[in-house]
């Protein structure tokens, strides 16, 4: 059996549980439910990766797997349905789409880490506002891009997106990210209401 290490709160872990469940693969993977921070990293799971990260995917041989998009690779080839990526001259296009919506989580997890782990004296606006522009930039791109990038398809790119705005709600370090992204808010409103998004919401 494979065991997903992960955190409920995390939208990285959310990827791969989303991915999971659209593949079809829930009885092929354990999940475990870590309790981790970057200043108190969880013993079992720094085991598995030094890092100290989640999501880390055990396989049944023991080799581990990490990060989610190395995750979402490995889940994607535990069943020969269809496929997560594009298989054609889409490839790159689709991946680079995926990573600009992990951009947008990982830019989003920063503007929350300066507020929670730092000393209040020692937060830096500055900082915080830089990373919040990025995740401005990205979801003006996204907003404009809708029906090239989003739409009709729900592949590895769409699970990264849907995943940074439900914790772009959940933590909102930008505040409301809808107002004036109505294209966006609609797609939004409509991946959600997917099983693989609505049994993963942030907690």
């Amino acid at each position: 059996m494979n065991r997903l290490y992960f955190s409920p709160a995390s939208p990285f872990a959310r990827k791969v549980r989303v991915a999971i469940l659209e593949k079809g693969v829930e009885d092929l993977v354990e999940e475990v439910e870590v309790t981790t921070s970057p200043v108190d990293t969880n013993a079992e799971l720094a085991a598995h990766n030094p890092l100290g990260k989640l999501p880390c995917l055990q396989r049944p041989d023991g080799r581990v797997v990490y990060d989610s998009r190395a995750i979402l690779r490995f889940v994607d080839s535990l069943k020969a349905n269809t496929s997560l990526y594009a298989k054609d001259d889409t490839e790159f296009d689709r991946l680079t789409i995926e990573s600009l919506a992990e951009g947008v989580i990982e830019a989003a997890l920063l503007c929350v880490y300066e507020r929670r782990i730092r000393p209040e004296d020692h937060v830096s606006q500055a900082w915080i506002d830089g990373q919040a522009d990025k995740v401005n930039r990205s979801l003006d791109w996204f907003e404009t891009h809708v029906s090239d990038a989003l739409e009709p398809r729900f592949d590895a790119a769409c699970i990264g997106l849907a995943c940074a705005l439900g914790y772009l709600d959940f933590r909102k370090p930008i505040g409301d990210w809808r107002p004036e992204r109505p294209q966006l808010t609609a797609w939004y409103e409509k991946v959600s209401k997917r099983p693989s998004l609505a049994q993963t919401v942030p907690s």
